[in-house]
């Protein structure tokens, strides 16, 4: 609060001049005219709303947002209720500088205390200035909540006061409309700093396209979002006289749009579609000072000939409404011109021109008072700035139903003889249309793979050897300390082996009957009835409501549910149009996806039916329609499927009669909304809540009985503190399942004063700055600290079912367990990386072993895969672990008792996986795990049989286990119902002819159990058994 400073001159000098304009009755400032006094209250500070008219009055006047305060104008005096901190502040104001001159204003400041007796007083001293029969101007739109306004409110009440309270928004609007110089400065820097971030925004999305990096419009909001808080990037740049650095702040988070679904609203939120190349809409908006800005614009790839003549004549049209955009014009008519000027030009157009032409802006982002729409009666003044939006959406392309929209927002300020752009830049042809090269958009068909096989390898890259490379370099390896791991090993091993034959031949069951589907039955329609009229006129029809297609066959109309149709072709030939529809039958080959379950397979089926027609147009239609059908009951599947294994948990047991122990000022991932907020978690009688601040309806309940495992990671050498719940079973938080929960704190030392959003900083460039990184120690063995004490005490309001568990960071290895390298920490119960989304966490007694693929001399690094015990779970992988650390990875395996193998290339695990699934008992009395250690002896015994590899090898040793970390993912694209061209040209003798061939491959030389070609052989001990555990699939 000690760095808050309020200019008194500035609060006199703009006070006399708002109430100079009050005494004036304009029209436009109506119904001020007509009242006695402007009250407002303010409550608790809203950075989710921080345009509220009583906080730009306030932002106005003194230069800064006062919570919890009640400000009444009385035409000559101004009245302030504050609390005692707040009044300090305010005493500059209540003398008048000699150089405001008759610019002065009377100042009375009420102080509140902590007697609530006084308190009334001063709201009594408030209703005896507004007097019995006065009209008070409120703003009612403001929704202000907080204990301060619900005093106020409670007082009116209780005192009888029946005041007459009046709408004054619009009135506020016209007095701060018109700007001052200093505001006009400020609304030029954010709007200099909105262009800027523009043009970065332009270069890093062209190099995201000509990198061909796939990135979501959500991706490339946050790092132009993260590039406002660069204080290099700002200082570097010159922004004229007067700029200061940390006064910027996001309107709105940015809005990018591509991919031919456009929203032009100023509410328009960014989603997580990927970056298309074509029409890319960016809009960005910065406040500085609290004074808003915004700047839109539209970037094209590669544009055609309409596109391009369409977006000139939007940047001409600009030109022509900021001529028209001056001193004394009506809003609706300067909208009216602009729609006058379309017809007459491009009437082409007209239908996708946007409602609004723009609207007024300062404190506010948006001031719906003054809108260049066809309603809007209030005049246009000098000095008032609006953000000028022209734009056109939905314009077709002339393909299909593809649409796009252009876009161009500036912002202007007003003078005598029309708009001036505070934004200008940005907008030629050369700045925002991009071409790609000729070679880029038809690349050279012999880059890609041949017809008959994958592309020739590219020999390895010279390397040159520099000292040593071994593993163990500077370290002596205890011999007795191998023999007893390798003997352990073993021990495990055979350990794993009996339990597997015990768990499978239990009960005699061996495994085939669990993975046998159930036939789920889709019915259209019960009786004839219920069809629709219309298939009288034996047409094929698609009933989106039953989902399903009605085909006319010998004259009658037979449905058939979506979920029957495999894929729908369509094709031209000569002068007809030719669909094809291919339904699901019985040994159909359906890709890497096992055959449909059916209730009767030896009944009758539908291959395929075949229509042609002379009505192109029409044809197009049903199949887009079928298509779209498809994609929807495909979504719908998917998402039942996803929600599947969701629990609903028991209600959460609050404490009554006593505050639960609470851990403050945390922040929660994931998140509500996508957006970052902070709440207090609770520990109740059965289970813990998470509370947000900021949104009652926002919490998380988590029984004892779901927490599978706690931890605590300390920020001892992390940014944060972190306590982390791992779930038995998922629960939703808002629309997405999630199985790890995790509440944070950053350790900083960042905090807030009273007057809003400002963060304070401290600067530890002095010479106390050994002091400063004392007291961050103490700061974060504080907050570990209290941290760690919550765990316990989680752990002890569960009776003790639930034990906190710790990383150890020493035993830490890196490796890439998704898409980064990131450092692994086991813990005593699992295997952990927690510091940022996606999480892992590998609960170790739940693993059936574990395999270090690509171990060979002189590679830098090796991966490992972890098989858990349950093999309807997907196999985890770790990728990328540094060779340095292998023999540390192998000891501390050893420790936690799981057997781990070895071997020189990556293994296929949805074949291996999909194998021992079929028949795990075979798996088991024919060696079971006993492959992979044959595998390791091999490979160590010879180089040229460990490069052919195993039957089970992928092609690559770079990739393929992250393609095999995600089988049940590639299975399931086998079927997708886009691959129209599979099956569809086949008939059955050629389809017996591909299963003989497949049959006939055993020496691991043919198609792996996913239908993929095999790219190596193998003649080792590990080929052959895996070539004898896929030949019994087959058998």
């Amino acid at each position: 609060m000690t760095d808050v400073s309020i200019s008194s001159s500035t609060f006199h000098r703009r006070a006399s001049l708002l109430f100079a304009n009050w005494a004036k009755k304009d029209v436009d400032a109506a119904p001020l005219g007509d009242l006695d006094h402007l009250l407002i209250v303010a409550g608790n500070s809203d950075e989710e709303n921080p345009y509220r008219k009583g906080s730009s009055v306030q932002t106005y006047l003194l230069g800064y947002e006062f919570p919890s305060t009640l400000m009444l104008l009385s035409k000559s005096k101004v009245y302030f209720v504050v609390s005692s901190t707040k009044a300090k502040l305010l005493l500059p104001i209540q003398t008048a500088p000699a150089s405001a001159g008759e610019n002065k204003v009377e100042v009375e400041i009420l102080t509140r205390t902590k007697d609530e007796a006084e308190n009334k007083k001063l709201f009594q001293r408030i209703l005896d200035v507004i007097g019995a029969d006065a009209k008070v101007g409120t703003l009612p739109k403001d929704k202000m909540v907080g204990k301060f306004v619900t005093e106020w409110t409670t007082f009116v009440t209780e005192a009888g006061v029946d005041m007459k309270e009046v709408d004054a928004g619009p009135g506020v609007s016209a007095l701060l409309a018109v700007k001052d110089d200093e505001e006009m400065s400020n609304e030029s820097h954010a709007a200099k700093m909105t262009n800027l971030l523009m043009s970065h925004f332009s270069d890093v999305m062209s190099a995201d396209i000509d990198d061909g990096k796939k990135v979501t419009h959500e991706q490339l909001g946050e790092r132009i979002e993260a590039k406002l808080e660069d204080a290099k990037f700002w200082r570097k740049l010159e922004l004229g006289d007067g700029f200061e650095t940390g006064f910027g702040d996001w309107c709105y988070s940015p809005i990018i749009q591509s991919g031919g679904q456009y929203d032009l609203k100023s509410s328009a939120q960014t989603d997580d579609r990927k970056l298309t190349p074509g029409v890319i809409l960016c809009s960005l908006g910065i406040r500085y000072k609290s004074y808003c800005s915004n700047v839109g614009r539209t970037f094209m790839v590669d544009p055609d000939a309409a596109q391009e003549k369409n977006y000139l004549f939007l940047v001409d049209l600009q030109k022509f409404v900021l001529g028209e955009l001056k001193d004394g014009v009506v809003c609706k008519d300067v909208y009216a011109k602009i729609i006058e000027r379309i017809d007459s030009e491009r009437a082409d157009l007209a239908p996708y021109f946007t409602k609004t032409g723009g609207f007024a802006m300062g404190l506010e982002f948006r001031d719906a008072a003054y809108t260049i729409g066809p309603k809007c009666a209030r005049t246009i003044r000098s000095n008032m700035v609006f953000s000028l939006t022209l734009g056109f959406n939905n314009i077709p392309t002339g393909k299909g139903d593809a649409v796009y929209a252009l876009s161009l927002i500036d912002t202007v300020k007003v003078t005598k003889n029309g708009g001036q752009v505070l934004s200008e830049g940005m907008k030629g042809k050369d700045q925002v249309m991009f071409f790609m090269e000729e070679a880029e958009k038809k690349p050279s068909k012999s880059t890609g793979k041949s017809k008959d096989g994958p592309a020739p390898r590219k020999s390895a890259a010279p390397t040159a050897v520099v000292k040593s490379t071994l593993r163990s370099e500077n370290r002596e390896i205890d011999a007795d300390a191998l023999n007893r791991r390798k003997q352990h090993q073993k021990e495990l091993a055979a350990r794993r082996h009996d339990a597997g034959l015990e768990r499978f031949s239990e009960d005699g069951v061996g495994g085939k009957g669990n993975r046998e589907k159930q036939w789920r039955r889709f019915e259209s329609y019960v009786r004839h009835d219920q069809l629709p009229e219309t298939v009288s006129n034996q047409k094929i029809m698609v009933d989106q409501r039953k989902s399903t297609v009605i085909l006319p066959i010998n004259g009658f109309a037979v449905p058939f549910h979506i979920q029957t149709l495999k894929s729908v072709i369509k094709q031209e030939e000569g002068d007809f149009t030719v669909l094809r529809f291919m339904f699901t039958t019985p040994g159909a080959i359906t890709g890497k996806k096992e055959d449909t379950p059916f209730e009767d397979p030896s009944a009758t089926f539908i291959r395929g039916v075949t229509y042609r027609s002379t009505d192109s147009f029409r044809f197009t239609e049903i199949h887009k329609e079928i298509n779209d059908l498809k994609k929807a009951a495909t979504k719908r599947d998917n998402e039942r499927k996803e929600l599947a294994d969701v629990v609903e948990q028991d209600r959460l047991v609050e404490f009554k009669g006593k505050r639960p122990i609470k851990l403050t000022d945390v922040q929660v991932r994931p998140s509500f909304d996508g957006k970052r907020q902070s709440g207090d978690v609770e520990i109740h009688s059965n289970g813990i809540r998470y509370q947000s601040s900021l949104k009652s309806d926002q919490k998380i309940d988590v029984l004892f009985s779901n927490i599978k495992h706690l931890l605590f990671q300390p920020c001892d050498q992390e940014l944060v503190a972190i306590l982390h719940v791992h779930l038995k079973h998922p629960i939703v938080i808002g629309k997405k399942k999630a199985k790890d929960i995790q509440f944070f704190r950053e350790a900083s030392d960042a905090s807030f004063d009273e007057t809003g959003n400002k963060k304070r900083r401290k600067n530890y460039h002095d010479e106390d700055e050994l002091q400063s990184e004392q007291e961050e120690r103490k700061r974060r063995a504080d907050l570990n600290k209290y941290f760690k004490a919550f765990a316990d005490k989680i752990a002890e309001a569960s009776q003790n079912r639930i034990e906190v568990d710790i990383p150890f960071r020493e035993l830490g290895f890196s490796g890439v367990p998704f898409r980064s390298n990131v450092l692994l920490q086991p813990t005593t119960d699992t295997l952990v990386f927690l510091t940022e989304p996606p999480f892992l966490v590998l609960t170790l007694n739940e693993i059936e072993i574990a395999h270090l693929e690509r171990v060979q001399y002189g590679l830098k690094n090796f991966d490992m895969v972890f098989v858990f015990q349950d093999f309807t779970r997907t196999p985890v992988h770790i990728n990328t672990i540094p060779s340095a650390q292998l023999d540390n990875v192998k000891e501390w395996l050893d420790s936690v008792d799981i057997p781990f193998t070895e071997g020189p290339v990556n293994l296929n695990w949805s074949a291996i996986i999909s194998t021992i699934k079929d028949d795990p008992l075979a798996f088991f009395n024919e060696g079971g795990w006993g492959f992979l250690a044959e595998d390791d002896a091999e490979g160590e015994g010879s180089d040229d049989d460990s490069e052919e590899g195993s039957s089970f090898a992928g092609g690559s040793s770079d990739g393929s286990s992250e393609e095999g970390s995600d089988f049940e993912d590639a299975s399931e694209s086998g079927s997708d119902f886009g691959d129209e061209e599979e099956d569809s040209e086949d008939d059955w003798d050629a389809q017996e002819k591909k299963l003989e061939k497949r049959g006939g491959s055993d020496d691991g030389g043919g198609s792996d159990d996913s239908g993929t070609k095999k790219k190596s052989s193998s003649k080792d001990k590990s080929g052959k058994k895996g070539a004898q555990v896929v030949s019994k699939k087959k058998r």
